[in-house]
């Protein structure tokens, strides 16, 4: 009887012992945190950009016309239309500027014609202006007095270069644009980083828009090392095969 008190009171000892060690190992790691591996991720980590991809921006079940065409002898290279691969792609803007890269060797009594058709081939607006001395990357809008593009539509846009004197001589580029609304994401993305939208745009597929944002954004940055790198991540994303372009760097206008 007595050997079988003695085991109870050990028993509850051991207990009684295991408790008090746990919980003292508890209280050493609450008022030790440097003891508790973290799982937290760094905010590096956390914030990563996610690749872009422009792949899937054509108008699905037609083919997209948007190469270059025409021939203008005295340029060393064709003017090019900052666009994907699909030579369609998307903004939220009812008024969106459409960049295009101008080689800088045009004759100056060239001159170019902007137009804006809807799918019917009906123009919503048509310009002409004298070619600009100083070229490089160039954008073109609708103006603000216009009616603005219509959500969930397709609209066809070209630049035309009348090269020199001659008539005959001419080289054009033609994409499309589909506007898009905004959807809560993309709203609540560009709240919370307003100081990059462009790589807001850029995650959500609006290639308009982030082309557009990222060479304002550099106009007032000149020289910006984070910004170019922003661009030749653009211009190299999948679906876009634009990696031959200059540096944004370039001189550049707005042709509004």
């Amino acid at each position: 009887m007595g050997s079988i008190i003695f085991l109870t009171v050990a028993m509850l000892l051991i207990q009684s012992n295991s408790v008090f060690a746990q919980s003292n190992e508890r209280t050493n790691l609450s008022s030790n945190p440097d003891n508790v591996s973290s799982t937290k991720k760094p905010e590096s980590e956390e914030k990563q950009e996610k690749p872009l991809d422009f792949s899937d921006t054509g108008r699905p079940g037609q083919q997209t016309a948007g190469e270059s065409r025409g021939n203008c002898t005295d340029i060393d290279r064709p003017i090019e239309a900052i666009v994907p691969a699909s030579h369609g792609g998307k903004t939220v803007s009812g008024h969106p500027n459409f960049w295009v890269y101008f080689p800088q060797n045009l004759p100056e009594s060239s001159r170019v014609e902007f137009v804006v058709q809807n799918e019917a081939r009906e123009d919503i607006w048509r310009s002409q202006s004298r070619i600009i001395t100083s070229l490089g990357y160039t954008s073109f809008s609708l103006p603000q007095t216009e009616p603005s593009l219509e959500v969930g539509q397709w609209y066809r846009w070209y630049v035309k270069i009348y090269c020199g004197s001659a008539v005959a001589s001419t080289q054009y580029i033609q994409s499309w644009v589909k506007r898009v609304p905004i959807d809560s994401r993309l709203y609540l993305g560009l709240e919370d980083d307003s100081s990059l939208p462009h790589q807001t745009y850029g995650e959500h597929g609006i290639w308009y828009d982030a082309v557009d944002r990222l060479l304002k954004n550099y106009l007032h940055n000149p020289g910006s090392l984070t910004l170019e790198k922003d661009w030749q991540n653009l211009i190299e994303a999948k679906g876009v095969e634009l990696d031959t372009l200059p540096s944004v760097g370039t001189s550049y206008e707005a042709v509004n």
